[in-house]
């Protein structure tokens, strides 16, 4: 009976050795590490992550459209030109010879008060690009932060889960010297390198994770470096969201462009007058003389007060939807600021305990280990001491590290640039 569990034991360590092997020549192999730089800052990163990031692309389209409404604002014409033609002649019915041939440019005016207000439109634009690249980079400074906290938090792992391979290596030497002296059995051997294969593993997957945090560092910035230092901040000592917050901002812009453009639609709803220049060359009968005269006509647009009102519903209904989008943005800052506000003190009052638990297992662990070295204990004793102390300590070490992502979390949703 013995045999035979101690064979499927041997099966079971042969298992795990063979996957520790197979497992790959590491992911890392598919992707060099990034090359890391000692004076590569978050600002030029970030400028890096503007020019590579898709949103990039509305900000010449939104400068453009700013520039076209300003130069509407700027003509002495309310809207486009029109050339008008007219010809007439009686040679299909009486034949008398009546000819008249009459030619025109009409053109649009404004009201009075409507080329200030399309100009109020031009501006609104202007500004709403200029709050744009602002409300731009602060989305992308929250990119950068949260991917340079994932390799922070990925190099940690690795840095952890390479100091347990550490610890699990000092126990299957200390087993094996015990083994060689006959002090403990095969079994406890076996559980060593088992165990051992088992933290090979998990650092595989450490290192594969470090690999999928710097791959996406490299998407969002398009470099190939990145800071040697795990990247910090301080936490700001402002408290409450304020109303100059980059993104509040450029929502109030878009406010303000709906209420100019509900005055440009209903410019556009009530029409505009029109002047019209023109010559006019006319002859009653062939035996009449033609008679050349200049035309001046001007034409008014009247009333349609319900038409203008049903044209311009949309552009009010525009508003009040800016509105609502800038008021729900607004709360969902605040919300989201309160939360990370509480799960910040929440780990303040965490850390000592953490901190104390680390180093308490810790300490045990080096115990029970030279303990079992004089055979005082057993292996399965030292594996749980020591599976306790990696616990304890990647549970302090996160929690730091969890900290720290908060602490630049707050700094992005009180909108405070790095």
């Amino acid at each position: 009976m013995k045999k035979v569990k101690l064979n499927k034991v041997l099966q079971l360590a042969l298992m795990v050795g063979t996957a520790a092997l197979l497992i790959s020549p590491t992911r890392a192999q598919d992707h060099a590490p990034l090359e890391l730089s000692s004076t590569l800052g978050i600002n030029e990163i970030i400028d890096s992550a503007l020019m590579t990031v898709p949103e990039s692309l509305e900000t010449s389209a939104r400068q453009a459209q700013a520039r076209d409404f300003q130069d509407v604002g700027k003509g002495w014409i309310a809207g486009v030109p029109n050339l008008q033609l007219g010809y007439l002649d009686d040679g299909l019915l009486d034949d008398q010879g009546q000819e008249e041939f009459a030619y025109g440019l009409q053109l649009p005016l404004w009201w009075p008060g409507q080329r200030q207000a399309a100009q109020t439109l031009g501006q609104r634009y202007t500004e709403q690009a200029d709050k744009w690249e602002k409300a731009l980079t602060w989305q992308v400074a929250g990119r950068v932060r949260s991917v340079l906290a994932a390799i922070a938090a990925a190099e940690l792992g690795l840095s952890l889960q390479t100091r347990a391979v550490a610890d699990a290596e000092r126990m299957r030497d200390v087993t094996a010297t015990l083994f060689e002296a006959g002090e403990v059995a095969r079994l406890d051997m076996l559980q060593a390198e088992t165990l051992l294969h088992n933290m090979e593993a998990d650092l595989l997957q450490a290192e594969a994770s470090m690999v999928d945090a710097e791959r996406a560092y490299s998407v969002l910035t398009g470099l190939h470096m990145r800071p040697e230092q795990a990247y910090t901040e301080t936490r700001t000592s402002q408290e409450d969201i304020e109303p100059d917050h980059p993104y509040l901002v450029f929502l109030r812009s878009g406010v303000d462009l709906a209420e100019a453009n509900i005055r440009q639609s209903e410019n556009i709803a009530r029409g505009n007058p029109t002047l019209t220049l023109g010559a006019n060359k006319q002859r009653g009968t062939r035996a009449d003389q033609s008679i050349d005269s200049i035309e001046l006509q001007m034409s008014i647009p009247i009333g349609g007060g319900r038409y203008v009102s049903a044209q311009s519903s949309s552009a009010r209904r525009a508003k009040v939807d800016a509105e609502v989008v800038w008021q729900n943005a607004y709360i969902q800052l605040n919300q989201a600021l309160h939360e990370v506000e509480h799960d910040l003190f929440v780990l303040s009052q965490e850390e000592p305990l953490r901190r104390s638990q680390m180093e308490i297992s810790r300490e045990r662990f080096d115990l029970a280990l030279t303990a079992f070295e004089v055979g005082e204990i057993n292996l399965v004793q030292v594996v749980v001491a020591q599976q306790e102390a990696r616990e304890s300590e990647r549970a302090h070490s996160m929690l730091l590290m969890e900290r720290e992502r908060l602490i630049t979390e707050f700094n992005q949703l009180i909108g405070v640039m790095p």
